[in-house]
């Protein structure tokens, strides 16, 4: 995230008590920018682009963003192992785990065995899937067309290119420097 030196404006104070029983003062200052913030921004545009999805088809497919996301991604990459879905999306594996066995109990996708490994699971869309993913998906590319229309072809086209590279650079673990499988 961007920093920002502090500033008369950016601080705050907070009283705490000392030790005797009195208040000492302390200064406390804004550390980050949030409209500085690329990270910050990203998040918030992802908040945004998602915010009439709950009211247009949460309720109604009984699905939170988490779920659609899951989902969609099952629709891009059929036969995704449940690791792999997890190494790919950035989930950990106990919201994969979750939002698999709620789409299965919905009838929307179903489980495999791996004949490589007893242990792992191939998922795949069922009719049902597919019908809510087509449903949700239509909406979405005018949802996505509508917020990149302030963009350029040009800008769309790096955007894309260092949306691509700092996702790489994410996957790298801070502690120990390597990577995630995907």
């Amino acid at each position: 995230m961007a920093t920002r030196k502090p500033t008369p404006s950016s601080s705050r104070s907070a009283t705490a008590r000392k030790p005797g029983g009195g208040r000492a003062r302390h200064e406390h200052h804004t550390l980050l920018s949030t409209e500085a913030s690329p990270y910050y921004q990203i998040w918030v545009l992802t908040n945004l682009t998602g915010k009439p999805f709950n009211t247009r088809f949460g309720e109604r497919f009984d699905l939170n963003l988490t779920e659609w996301r899951v989902l969609l991604t099952l629709a891009d990459k059929p036969y995704i192992t449940a690791q792999a879905l997890a190494d790919y999306t950035g989930l950990d594996k106990m919201s994969v785990s979750r939002v698999v066995r709620k789409l299965e109990a919905q009838g929307r996708l179903v489980r495999e065995n791996s004949e490589a490994d007893r242990r792992s699971f191939h998922l795949q869309l069922t009719e049902a899937g597919w019908a809510v993913y087509e449903e949700i998906a239509a909406a979405a590319i005018v949802r996505e067309a509508d917020i990149y229309a302030g963009l350029t072809a040009n800008e769309l086209k790096t955007l894309h290119k260092l949306l691509g590279k700092l996702s790489l650079r994410a996957r790298v673990d801070p502690f120990t420097g390597s990577g995630e499988s995907a």
